[in-house]
This record gives structure tokens, sequence and C-alpha cells, in this order.
């Protein structure tokens, strides 16, 4: 049952306005906005101040904003992620070391330590436990970018090896992802895997070169036509109607929506039109996105994760795992690469933070039945802190990289005798 107009301006206003108060609290904290977002949700979710009645939200309405919020924070991800200028053999061994530990891993701890109650009628153990795997494997490129840039290094060698690593790290990740949603519909064997494979691969190669050869041309000569007539803004929304038909296309043969609106944001990572699509591409992502985050926490039971013994022990393994699989593959790919030992360490912790596309991973395995509420309560508590933990680990990591490299210039800028 659709909500009332009234109702829908309401929740809107509520939303909105936690969504800023949310943003000021982490700043102030120094942590990422996404944090702040989830841990509003968490606060007023039904296990907490939510039972007292105090904010209600419409389940439709929520749920309906959020996945927009989804679609449009993947397409800005994707028209940050050019594919030429990211697939280098570091960045892809880097990335590649971080997902396929964590997956790994994360797979064997759920299959052998998460309780069988979190496992709901219509899922298996199995599957839930590919689900949880799937989680752990992408990074937070907001997170290592905000501490690269407050240390000045975005630019240096390692700043790019750690962005360009992250980004492909979630490409590989949405890849995982795809798997394991055609594994959920049924293709448990081997080949039925394969084909998900090939579908998955076939929807990105097919997805990117008409996109590139047909659907980017019209958009350009949209925005030069609209331009010309006085229509300012025609090119951006016809590239956002192309994340959403790509969206659709996604869900239609089985994969996420959410790779689609990714695969589209890619199409104009290297055009011409990249900064001004960025910027309206932005400002809907700041209005939808905090939705997003404070609807995975109005579904998260902390009462569930922190009061059930076996569920919190899970909880408490699920937590290094995820931080000692992800640093170490990420550590001793970049060691294999050459790069020193402190620089390899510096990526390890850089990369483990997790971020937006894990939480949309959960939420997927959420919504499709494969993983319960207290589940799903485990993932995002695990999420919030292996990208809390991590953050000083990472700045005292670079910031010896930085003395290395200057006591190294330094030792070569002395004379001689």
């Amino acid at each position: 049952m659709a909500a009332a107009p009234t109702a829908v301006y309401e929740q809107l206003t509520i939303l909105l306005t936690l969504g800023v108060v949310s943003h000021l609290f982490s700043k102030r904290f120094h942590q990422s906005t996404l944090i702040g977002e989830i841990v509003i949700g968490i606060l007023l979710a039904p296990s907490l101040l939510g039972q007292f009645g105090i904010f209600v939200f419409d389940a439709t309405f929520v749920q309906t904003f959020a996945a927009l919020g989804a679609i449009f924070l993947l397409f800005l991800i994707g028209m940050e992620s050019d594919f030429r200028a990211l697939y280098t053999r570091k960045n892809f061994l880097v990335a590649l070391g971080g997902v396929v530990l964590p997956l790994f891993f994360g797979f064997a701890t759920a299959l052998y330590l998460a309780p069988p109650s979190t496992v709901p009628a219509g899922s298996s153990q199995q599957l839930m436990a590919l689900f949880v795997g799937a989680t752990l494997t992408a990074t937070s490129t907001a997170i290592a970018a905000s501490v690269l840039l407050e240390l000045g290094l975005m630019k240096s060698d390692i700043g790019r090896t750690i962005m360009g690593a992250a980004v492909v790290d979630d490409i590989l990740g949405l890849l995982v992802l795809s798997v394991v949603v055609g594994v959920a519909h049924g293709n448990l064997e081997a080949l039925g895997i394969a084909f998900v494979m090939v579908k998955a691969v076939g929807f990105i190669v097919i997805g990117i070169l008409v996109g590139v050869y047909f659907f980017s041309p019209i958009v350009v000569r949209v925005q030069i036509l609209g331009l010309k007539l006085g229509v300012k803004h025609g090119g951006f929304l016809i590239a956002l109607a192309l994340a959403l038909f790509y969206s659709l296309v996604a869900e239609t043969i089985g994969l996420s929506a959410i790779i689609g609106a990714f695969l589209a944001g890619t199409l104009f990572a290297s055009g011409p039109l990249k900064e001004e699509f960025t910027d309206g591409a932005q400002y809907l992502e700041a209005v939808f996105t905090p939705i997003f985050f404070i609807s995975l926490g109005l579904n998260v039971s902390i009462v569930a994760v922190l009061a059930t013994p076996p569920i919190f022990l899970f909880t408490v393994a699920l937590v290094v795992v995820a931080m000692v699989t992800k640093m170490a593959g990420c550590a001793i790919a970049a060691r294999l690469q050459n790069m020193t030992l402190l620089e390899s360490l510096a990526v390890g912790w850089g990369m483990t933070p997790r971020g937006e596309v894990g939480l949309i991973v959960a939420l997927t395995a959420l919504t499709a039945g494969i993983i319960g509420e207290s589940l799903f309560s485990v993932v995002v508590f695990v999420i919030i802190v292996v990208s809390i933990a991590p953050a000083p680990l990472f700045k005292q990591a670079l910031q010896a990289v930085d003395q290395e490299r200057r006591a190294k210039q330094g030792a070569a800028a002395k004379p001689q005798d």
C-alpha cells in the first residue's frame, strides 16, 4: 500500500534531516559519513528507540528511495572508474589478493561458525556462507581517499596504487556478487556457475561495447543539441535513464541492479561530459544515498548481536577474519610487486576498510532471503568495525612511508665524499 503524500513529505523531512545530523556527527569524530548514517539507522531501529515509536517509517517508501540511493551511488562510483587508467598489473594483483582471501576465509568462517538459527527457511548454510564471504571482498574507496587527501599523498605512487586497487577490488566484488546471485537462483552445479560467470562477463563486455559505440555518442549529441536549444541538462538526464536501463537489464538477466548502474557510470568516466555528469549525480547521491545507509541501520538488531552468545562469538571471529585476510592478501600482493615492506603494510591497511559495495551485497542477500535479519545485523556491525578500526593504523603506516621516502631523498641529495 502506497504511503500518503503527507507521510512521504514527513518521512523525507525526517530522513534528510537525520542524514545531515549523521554527517556532522561523523565528521566531528573524523569518520566516513556512511558510518554516521548507519549508526543513526541502528539507533532508530525497532530493537532500540524504534520500539518506543519515536520515528515510524513506511518500509515500502524507505526501500524504494534506498534502492535509488544505491543505484545513484554506484553510477557515481562508475564514473570514477576509468578502466584504462586503473587496470594496471599491480592494481589488479593487489585487488585480487584482497578478494580471494576474504572470500575464502569469510565463507569458511560462516560455514562452520555461524549458528544455524541465522539461516532462514529456503536458504542453506553453504549459500549463506557464500554471501557472507562476498560481503568481505569490497574495499571502501571513500575512507582510503579521505586519509590520503589529509596527508597529501593522493597523487603519490602508493596513493595511486591504493585507489586503483580499491576500485578494481570493487569491480571484482561486483563480479563475485553476480556469481553469487546466480547461484542463489539455483545454479549450484559447476555448469550453472560457469554459465553465470559467462553471463556476468558477457553483460559487462556487451554493455561497455554498446555503451561506448552507441549510447555514449547519443548522449553527447543530445547534450549538444540541448545546449543549442536552451535545454541545459538533456544529456545528463539521458545518461541517468541509461543507468536505470542498465539496472533493469541486469535485474532481468538475474544479476544485481547496482552492477548495471556501475557499468553505465563507467561509460562516461573518460568522456567530455564526465565533470558535468559527476556534479549532477553528486546532488542525487547526496539526497538518496543517506536514505540507503540509514535504511541499512534500520534493519540492524544490535541486541541480537550482543545479547546472543553464539552470534556474538561469530561476530568477533568474523571481525578478525575480515581485518586479517584483507590486510594480508593486499600486503602480500603489494610486496610481490616490489613495494617496500612499509609500503605493503600501508596498502594492506588502506584496503582493509569495507564500504558501500559490501553493504549492498549484504542487503541483496537479506532481500533475497539468503540471510536472516540477525546475520544481516552481524555483517553490518562487522563492516562498521573494520571501517573504523584500521584508519589510525593506515594513517601511521602512510606517515612511516612518507618518512622513509624523505629519508631516501635526503640520503640521495647528500654530496659524495
